[in-house]
């Protein structure tokens, strides 16, 4: 199951190229997922001040911007490129800051961020991701994933098993 989600940044005045994550929610990211927040959760029993858990982690496909200007005016591109600008229209829109996208959807390199640092952080329902920009000294950070869709992924994955 490949994912688009919102990115926001810690600077309020620049976002560095980075609008969306593209993460590709596979079963073994969605496992290791659901163990670390079950591992929260038993920590949180421990000592109930503990609120969230930073891993690093190099699980999102890319960070990136459908407004970067494309290399390229070949028709694939413009493809892509109106594919991007209809997926912020939808995100923006309808007020979704998540969305499933096809396993064939891809980013253009041009449209990439270059990021360091990336974190996977822990909370008790739910993941989400972080980075700094590469040359900056400002985190972005996705929306979370909740655990119902970590627990999707598994089922989907489940389903298309061979039996």
């Amino acid at each position: 199951m490949r994912i688009v989600l919102k990115v926001t940044s810690r600077n309020e005045y620049c976002d560095g190229g980075c609008e969306y994550a593209l993460v590709d929610l596979t079963p073994d990211l969605a496992t290791l997922a659901l163990g670390r927040i079950a591992a929260l959760r038993e920590q949180k029993i421990l000592d109930p001040n503990v609120d969230e858990v930073y891993y690093w982690a190099y699980f999102v496909a890319s960070y990136f911007s459908p407004y970067a200007t494309l290399a390229s005016k070949d028709k694939e591109d413009e493809g892509v490129s109106i594919l991007l600008a209809g997926l912020h229209h939808e995100l923006q829109v309808q007020g979704q800051d998540l969305v499933c996208v096809s396993d064939c959807f891809q980013v253009q390199p041009c449209q990439v961020a270059a990021v360091e640092c990336e974190k996977m952080v822990v909370r008790e329902a739910s993941i989400a991701f972080t980075a700094i920009l590469k040359h900056a000294s400002f985190y972005v950070q996705t929306v979370e994933v909740p655990i119902t869709m970590l627990e999707a992924a598994l089922a989907i994955s489940a389903s298309t098993a061979p039996a």
